[in-house]
C-alpha cells in the first residue's frame, strides 16, 4: 500500500464506524479497505438487503444488518448499545433513478438521511465533553449547474453558485444544508463531499446517467454489449465535445476514508463543510481509446450505439472540469490528468483477474 495511506489516521475516540449504502460498489470497497487499515476498530454496515461480510464472522469486528433507513424506529436501532464515533452515510437512488422517480427520491435521498442525521445527533449528546459523531456525507456535484456549469466551464467552487438542475441534485443540496447547520452548531462533526463519477464501477450498471462511463469499459472488458446513450454513432462530435470530470476507484475510496481523518480545524469556522473531491477530466473518445488499448478493436465492437435524449440533457448540466485545488491542499488526492483513466481501467482488470482465480 502506498505512502499516500500513512495520513489515514482515525480520530481517537471512533472505535465504531457506520456505513450505510454499504451493499453498493462504493459501500463496498470502503468496507473493505477499513477492514484492511483499521483491523481494531469496529464496522457496522446497513442496506436494504444484507451487505457482504468479506468471510468475518465476528460480529464485533464486522457486524452487517438489513433495514430500511425510512423507518425511523430501524435507525435508531442501529444505534442502540453502540458508541458510533464515525458515519459514512452512502444510500441513496441515483441521479437517473431519483430523476424518474421524484417521490422515491426524496424519500431515499432526504427523508432516510434525515433520519440517519437527526438520530446521529441524539446519539452523539451522549459523548463526552470534546467529542463528536464525525459525519462524513457522500454528496454529488449534481448540486452544481446554471450558466456557469457548462460542459466547456471549469467551476472555481468558492465563485460558482448552487443550481442543481435535476431533482437528484436538489436531494443532495438539502441533505448539505442540514449537515452544515448540524456542523455549524457543533451537534455533529460533519463532513460532506462531493464525489465526481467514480470509475471503474463493477457489478450490474446502476441508475446514474453517468453509468456508462464505466459501461463502456466495463462490458466489453467482460465480452458483453455495451449500449452508449449519449452518441448515434462513433463519429459523432459529442464524444469529443462533452468532457466528462471522474476519479479513480482507489482514489475516491481512499478520499472518503481521509474524510472521516481529516482534522476539524482544517474547517475554517464560518465556511462551507461542503468539498469536491479532485477529479480529472476526460472526453468519451479518451474512454473509447483506453477501451481498444486495454481490449483491443475487438472490444470496441462491443459498443453499440443508442443515443438517449434524457441522458445527453442530464450531461449537459454537467461542468467539464473544477479547480480542486482547495481540496488538495486540504490532504484530499487527485489523479494524474493523463494516466489516471487508464490506470482506472488496469484496476479493473486486475479485478477480473483476481475474480476468475
Amino acid at each position: 500500500m502506498s505512502s499516500s495511506y500513512d495520513a489515514l489516521v482515525l480520530p481517537s475516540h471512533v472505535k465504531t464506524v457506520l456505513i450505510t449504502g454499504a451493499g453498493g460498489f462504493v459501500g463496498q470497497q470502503l468496507t473493505q479497505l477499513l477492514l484492511q487499515l483499521y483491523p481494531s476498530i469496529r464496522l457496522i454496515t446497513v442496506d436494504i438487503n444484507v451487505p457482504p461480510t468479506y468471510g468475518i464472522t465476528d460480529s464485533n469486528k464486522l457486524k452487517s444488518v438489513k433495514a430500511d433507513l425510512g423507518d425511523l424506529d430501524q435507525v435508531k436501532s442501529l444505534f442502540e448499545g453502540e458508541t458510533i464515533g464515525g458515519v459514512f452515510a452512502l444510500h441513496g437512488i441515483m441521479s437517473g433513478g431519483a430523476e424518474a422517480n421524484f417521490d422515491l427520491g426524496y424519500a431515499v435521498n432526504v427523508d432516510a438521511h434525515l433520519n440517519v442525521l437527526k438520530t446521529a445527533v441524539a446519539h452523539a449528546a451522549t459523548f463526552p465533553e470534546g467529542e463528536k459523531t464525525v459525519y462524513v456525507f457522500a454528496s454529488s456535484l449534481a448540486v452544481y449547474g446554471g450558466p456557469k456549469c457548462r460542459p466547456q466551464d471549469l467551476v472555481v467552487p468558492a465563485d460558482t453558485p448552487l443550481i442543481p438542475e435535476t431533482s437528484y441534485g436538489c436531494q443532495k443540496q438539502i441533505i448539505e444544508t442540514y449537515a452544515y447547520d448540524y456542523g455549524r452548531r457543533g451537534m455533529l462533526d460533519t463532513r460532506c463531499v462531493r464525489l465526481p463519477t467514480v470509475a471503474i464501477r463493477s457489478g450490474a450498471p446502476s441508475t446514474a446517467a453517468s453509468s456508462f462511463i464505466s459501461g463502456l469499459i466495463r462490458e466489453p472488458l467482460l465480452g458483453q454489449i455495451s449500449e452508449c446513450p449519449i452518441a448515434s454513432g462513433p463519429d459523432d462530435p459529442i464524444l469529443d465535445q462533452l468532457p466528462v470530470y471522474l476519479s479513480r476507484t482507489k482514489t475516491v475510496i481512499r478520499n472518503l476514508v481521509w474524510a472521516l481523518c481529516m482534522p476539524q480545524s482544517s474547517f475554517k469556522e464560518r465556511v462551507s463543510r461542503s468539498l469536491n473531491l479532485p477529479g480529472i477530466s476526460i472526453l468519451p473518445r479518451d474512454i473509447l481509446n483506453a477501451l481498444v488499448e486495454h481490449g483491443g478493436e475487438e472490444a470496441l465492437k462491443l459498443v453499440h450505439w443508442k443515443r438517449d435524449p434524457v441522458v445527453v440533457r442530464i450531461c449537459l448540466t454537467w461542468p467539464g472540469d473544477f479547480d480542486s485545488s482547495e481540496s488538495v491542499a486540504l490532504g484530499f488526492e487527485q489523479d494524474d490528468t493523463k494516466t489516471g483513466f487508464s490506470s482506472a481501467v488496469g484496476d479493473f482488470k486486475e479485478l477480473l483477474v483476481a475474480q476468475a482465480k
